[in-house]
This record gives C-alpha cells, structure tokens and sequence, in this order.
C-alpha cells in the first residue's frame, strides 16, 4: 500500500487514529490530496466520500451523535471549508467532537488572488473549541528544521484532540498549510506517533457541600428539567432513582433520552397549556435542576420565567455561560449522574421523612391532560397532529430522527417510545436534517426512521444524491404544503395569508418523490388515514431499496388543530 510523501500529513492521520477517530468523511480536493492519500492507507479509519461538504459535515454529526466517538471531517481549500459551518455550529452547542481537518495554501499566498484562497485560519473559531495552524513544509528541507517541524505538529495535533474531548466535547478546527508537490507518493505505510493522555480529576462533590445541597432540597418541591442529550443508562439509573423522592417531578423531553424516569414525564407542553393561573402558580417549583442541552418546550421556558424558582441548579460541563431560565443560582460543573447519584445518597443519609403531593399533583395533572389530548385527536380531522399521533402509536422505532420545525414538536406533544431520538437541536435549524440521519444510520446497527418536514427534506435533498441512503432506512415527509411551522407559530400566523404563502410557507414546492425516485429511493403516498395504514405497514417490510413515504396533509387545517390542541381545555 503507497502513501503520501508529506511526512506531516501521515503524522495527522496517524495521530487521529491514535486518539480514537474511527470514521472520515472525506471530500474531493487537490490541495487536501496529501490528507486524502494519507487516510486512505489508514486501515484502522472508516472512510466515506461525499462530495458535498455541507452534506458531509452533517452526516458526520449524525455520526458522532449515534456513536459517542470523535469523527474527522477532510476537506480542500477555499469555500469548502466555509460549506462545513451549519453542522459545525451544531456539533458546538452539541457537545461533539468533530474533527475539521481543512487543507489550506501557505499563509505567503492568502490574498494574492490565487485560486480557491480565502482568509482559511481561524474561519470557524466562534463555533469550534479551539483552531489551530499547522504548516505542513514539504520533504527536503534540512533536517533540524523538519525535525522540528515535525514535533510542532506532533504537539499540535495532541493539543486539539484532547481539547475536542475534554470536559464538554466540541468540535476542533485544524487548517494545515500544504506547499506543492501535492500528490507525490510514498510506500512508507505506518508510523508510531507520540499519543499524549490527560487524566482528568474525580467526579466529585465534597461532602460539606453535598450535605447542603441535601437539605435543601428535601425540603423543597423539585422540578428536575432534562433537555436533549444522548441515551445513557447511567443518567437513566440516577434519575430514577432521585425522581423516587414524592417531593421531586421529573419534566423531560423526547430528545433527552430517559426512559419512563415517572410516568407522563414527557407531557411537558400538554400538561402546561391545560393549566389555569392559580394552579401555575401553585405548581411553582423551589429548585429547578437542569441537565442536558436546550429545550424545545416554550412553554416550559416562559412558565419558569413567569414563575421563577428560588434557585435554580445548572448540571454538567458548558462551553459557555447558560441563564436560560433567568434564576441561575448554583452553576455544578459535574456529570448529571454522578450528581444525582450522590445527591440522592447525601438525602438518604438524612433520614428525613418527606412528606410532600408534589409528584402525585402532577401525575394528576398529566393524566387529565392525556385524556383530554386523547379525546381531542380522536375528534380531529385528518391532519398533522392526526398523522403523527398514528405513526407514533404505530410504527415500531429504534432510533428515530426528526427534523427541526413540525415533526420535534409534535414529537413532544404525542407520546411513543424508540431505542434512541435525535435532533439538531444545538442552533436548531432546519438544514441538515436529512445528512445527520444518514450519518447516523450508517454507525447504528438497527433500523433508522427520519421524520422530516417537507421543506427541510428538500432543503437536504443532496443527502440522498450524494452518498448511499442505507436501504433499511425509512423516512416520511409531512408534506403540508410548505413551512406549516409558520401558519402556527405566534411571531407569522397572523401575517396575510398571500404574503404568509409566498415569502414563509413558500407554496409550490418540488414534488419530493419525484426527487426521491430520482435517487433511487422507493416512495409511497398517503393522503388520509386508510393510506396511512398501509404506508405505515409498507415502512416496516424489508427491502432492497430506502423507503420514504409522504404524508400529504391540509395546511390550513393542521394549523387550526394545533392552536386548538393548546386551548382545549379553555
């Protein structure tokens, strides 16, 4: 097997490898062909080319996101770099480790108006953890200077891999400036490059502390608040275990992978919108706990910013400082787990006998409101809310991606269970919904059911043209007729309806399976609940080829339903 002649090209495969990067995605380029020769004689790295660097970035976030493990991203010069951005963002307000590897020309040759030349060093530095330059000299000069040439990589490359997965991870940006020849070879094949470790401290309170914080909240109702994170039975264990204590309710979001930590525990802005004011104000919680990433519930924000806590605990590692709920009191930089598990042991040790209804008037509350859901959707007219209450009471999930907009709300509002649901709720844009599926469906050895949106579909549309949609990869578009998000949300539902159409909803859209035929992709319809039935039934037989059904529903009604669903009980 050949390799690169650039010594410091075969050093950053080597050391990318070495710190546990399992999977690249790589994209075409004659400045990053010393990188691309280089990773192709790694046999320890998955390799998957996508000539789309946009589409790229997402679907190694998608990636990342299913596997926990840091990726590496590769690219040329120029505006490819600038392409990886949205996933970047993303991967930041995340906690992933992407690996940005970009190839860039010699510092001397930015701004001389020579070809696919930008200002490179530094472009994504408000979104990444750290960028680093890395000058990658071709062979021949004297052999000081490349010896130490090569140790500044060595120390560089250390430097941002360790910084991609200390405390919360986040994504690294290394450019390397790469000097002609481009594309000379080599048969040296495999390298030993010095992997520097970092221990970090224990996962630990001291007991002091813990002993206050304990008696603290044994005596206050609790409101434990989890927001998007990835499955861990760790967490999952710790909070069941502190959500036994009557006095503490557990609010948690579909994306924030728990499993039934109390019964109706997801119920967040179903239960909220069935609630008068005298009894919001009774159900006020003394200590809010929040662990996980942003929330998707409004709701459940503007209810705390109403009603503010007494205090208001933050768990586990950020990147940057987070008051969402305007009552930050005690920032606990820890994991949540480990938190939880100790706290629940310090108010163990207590021996205090809690006696407290918070839980159980809140499980009331959940219950009258599931019935009141229940019994409006079975009175609702064919619609969005009427479709996806069927296709997750319904379909059988692993793991399940939705798209930003219609599809993650309504996830929140319509009980069902999966293995695993993800989102790119970090900046929480539309775009790269369709890629970040693909890329996690590729690393999960399960079945894999995307639930898009149609114009966040379309937006993605180059995830299923330019690389392989796996074939036992189900999607189903909510085909509305455009941004339905926006005939509902408060800040345009009210805009005039010609206006509303044309500059927000954008009607007339391309028909999506004609463009999913077009790549390959077996597609069916449904237009009512009989169509339904058997779309759904289609979605789960096995097949050579990916399937997507589109979910054809009236965009007028399904908003009227929705505002309807929050003002049932009024």
């Amino acid at each position: 097997m050949v390799n690169t002649s650039n010594i410091y090209c075969r050093q950053i495969v080597e050391l990318l490898s070495a710190h546990g990067v399992q999977t690249a995605y790589c994209s075409p380029g004659s400045r990053n062909a010393p990188l691309l020769l280089a990773i192709d004689a790694c046999e320890e790295i998955t390799k998957y080319i996508v000539i789309d660097e946009r589409s790229a970035a997402f679907q190694a976030y998608g990636c990342a996101l299913v596997s926990q493990q840091p990726v590496a991203l590769i690219c040329t010069s120029g505006s490819a770099v600038l392409n990886y951005a949205p996933a970047i963002a993303e991967a930041y307000y995340s906690g992933l480790p992407l690996i940005v590897v970009s190839a860039d020309r010699p510092r001397e040759w930015i701004d001389q108006d020579d070809s696919q030349t930008i200002r490179q060093f530094g472009v994504l530095s408000h979104i990444v953890k750290g960028s680093y330059d890395v000058r990658a000299i071709p062979e021949g000069r004297d052999r000081e200077y490349t010896d130490e040439v090569k140790w500044t990589v060595n120390r560089t490359l250390n430097e941002a891999l360790l910084k991609a997965k200390e405390g919360k991870p986040g994504p690294v940006h290394i450019n390397v400036q790469l000097s002609d020849p481009l594309g000379d070879m080599s048969d040296i094949y495999k390298e030993t490059e010095r992997k520097v470790v970092q221990i970090s401290a224990s996962d630990s309170i001291s007991q002091d502390v813990l002993k206050k914080l304990a008696i603290d909240a044994a005596g206050a109702k609790v409101m434990l608040i989890a927001g998007f994170a990835t499955p861990d039975h760790n967490l999952d264990r710790a909070v069941r275990m502190f959500s036994r204590y009557p006095n503490v309710v557990v609010m948690a979001e579909t994306l924030a992978n728990l499993h039934d930590p109390q019964p109706l525990s997801i119920m967040i802005d179903a239960v909220l919108c069935d609630m008068d004011e005298e009894q919001k104000e009774s159900m006020r919680p003394d200590i809010v706990i929040s662990l996980g990433g942003a929330l998707v519930s409004r709701m459940l924000k503007q209810y705390l910013r109403s009603y503010p806590p007494k205090r208001h605990w933050s768990l586990g590692y950020s990147n940057y400082f987070c008051d969402c709920f305007k009552s930050l009191t005690e920032k606990i930089e820890i994991s949540p787990d480990s938190f939880l598990r100790q706290l629940s042991g310090a108010i163990r040790k207590l021996k205090i006998d809690i006696k407290s209804d918070y839980n159980e008037e809140w499980l009331g509350l959940r219950k009258k409101s599931l019935r009141l859901t229940r019994q409006y959707i079975d009175k609702s007219p064919w619609s969005d809310l009427r479709a996806l209450d069927y296709i997750f009471s319904n379909l059988k999930f692993d793991n399940l991606f939705v798209s930003n907009g219609t599809p993650v709300r309504y996830s929140q509002l319509l009980p069902h269970n999966c293995h695993a649901q993800y989102c790119n709720r970090g900046v929480s844009g539309i775009d790269g919904s369709t890629s970040t599926a693909v890329g996690g469906a590729w690393n999960y050895n399960g079945n894999t059911t995307l639930i898009s949106g149609d114009i966040s579909w379309l937006y993605d549309s180059g995830a299923s043209a330019l690389h392989d949609v796996p074939d036992d990869m189900r999607m189903i578009v909510i085909d509305n007729s455009g941004g339905g998000i926006f005939r509902f949300i408060k800040s345009t539902s009210s805009i005039p309806k010609e206006t509303l159409d044309t500059y927000f909803c954008v009607e007339n859209l391309p028909d999506i399976g004609a463009i999913a035929k077009a790549y390959g992709i077996d597609v069916m319809f449904a237009s009512d609940m009989s169509q339904l039935a058997e779309g759904v039934n289609w979605l789960e037989e096995d097949s050579d080829f990916a399937r997507l059904l589109v979910v054809r529903t009236p965009p007028e009604i399904s908003a009227v339903v929705l505002k309807n669903y929050f003002i049932k009980n009024k």
